[in-house]
């Protein structure tokens, strides 16, 4: 692996196997580590400084949130994300993120607080401001994983843990979107949100997803040249 950079050292308490998962994980979403990349065991722990029991540990993880495969013969590779791989998952966006923004704003209209979704949408605004796409896409799926949390469904946010790396993939691909034109529908479901308008801010979660999907799938099919 050409990648020499090192995690930071890690909190108190937190396990190696961990460190391990996200290092990989954010590698993979950014593109660091592209599609096919193999995952030796011995370079990681070389490069991470660990024994290759957290690695060991942690790659079931990260297989069963669809980052890697283990292949007969070829070890641990990147998984791919393809045509189809995109097409399901604005398909169960479609589900979960209308049903995210619906609780979130039946909670605020009970009383909870939209303040920190309000300050991840402010991030969102200062991000697109500074036209750096891999800020802009970070920024983003912050700004939808807040709606989850949001939501104070347990369930719900275990459920979006695969799908969020899978938007954060696509994010990172996907970077001739009008981030503007975006922005304000962020903006207007998150006020919807904020201001307790459970229907509104449904409908506009769904038209959001659908939009995305609209803008995403042309250039999708153009990068992934319909595999």
């Amino acid at each position: 692996m050409s990648e020499s950079e090192r995690p930071a050292s890690p909190q108190p308490g937190v396990a190696l196997d961990q460190v391990v998962y996200e290092w990989v994980r954010d590698r993979i979403i950014d593109g660091t580590l592209p599609t096919g990349s193999r995952l030796r065991e011995r370079e990681l722990a070389e490069t991470l400084q660990v024994s290759r029991i957290p690695i060991r540990e942690a790659f079931p993880r990260l297989e069963s949130e669809g980052y890697i495969r283990s292949l007969h013969r070829r070890g641990v590779v990147v998984a791919p994300m393809e045509l189809c791989d995109i097409v399901e998952l604005f398909e169960v966006r479609r589900s979960l993120e209308v049903l995210a923004a619906r609780l979130a704003a039946e909670r605020c209209a009970a009383g909870e607080s939209g303040d920190a979704l309000r300050l991840s949408l402010e991030r969102t605004e200062s991000a697109i401001g500074t036209g750096d796409q891999d800020r802009i896409a970070e920024a983003t799926a912050a700004l939808h994983d807040e709606i989850v949390e949001l939501s104070g469904n347990a369930l719900l946010q275990t459920l979006m843990v695969p799908v969020r790396g899978r938007i954060q993939r696509l994010f990172h691909i996907v970077t001739e979107r009008d981030e503007r034109h975006l922005q304000q529908e962020h903006r207007d479901l998150c006020s919807a949100i904020v201001n307790g308008e459970v229907e509104r801010a449904s409908a506009l979660a769904l038209a959001h997803v659908e939009h995305s999907r609209h803008e995403t799938m042309p250039i999708v099919e153009r990068k992934l040249g319909g595999s």
